[in-house]
């Protein structure tokens, strides 16, 4: 599966599975059956950001199979997101 993390966003296209939320991803994160990933970091007012999935992800080792990948638009969210994933990912 192809897992497509955003509030706002459409999926690039239909290979993807769209999420809104940290938990729903982490939930299929979880079940083991993500090969790629793609992480929004700004989820909307009150809602978990997407750099707690990728601490989340360092921390319990739940991470997908093949690619992780990050869209954020925000650029120190992006960065961080980023340096978690180049180091820990494998």
């Amino acid at each position: 599966m192809k897992l497509y993390l955003d509030d706002v966003r459409e999926i690039p296209d239909c290979t993807w599975t769209l999420v809104r939320t940290v938990e729903e991803c982490q939930e299929l994160l979880i079940k083991g059956d993500v090969d790629e990933l793609s992480c929004d970091n700004d989820l909307g007012l009150g809602y978990t950001e997407g750099r707690r999935l990728v601490d989340w992800m360092e921390e319990t080792g739940n991470w997908p199979n093949k690619e992780c990948f990050v869209h954020s638009a925000n650029p120190v969210a992006r960065a961080y997101m980023q340096q978690i994933i180049d180091r820990y990912f494998k």
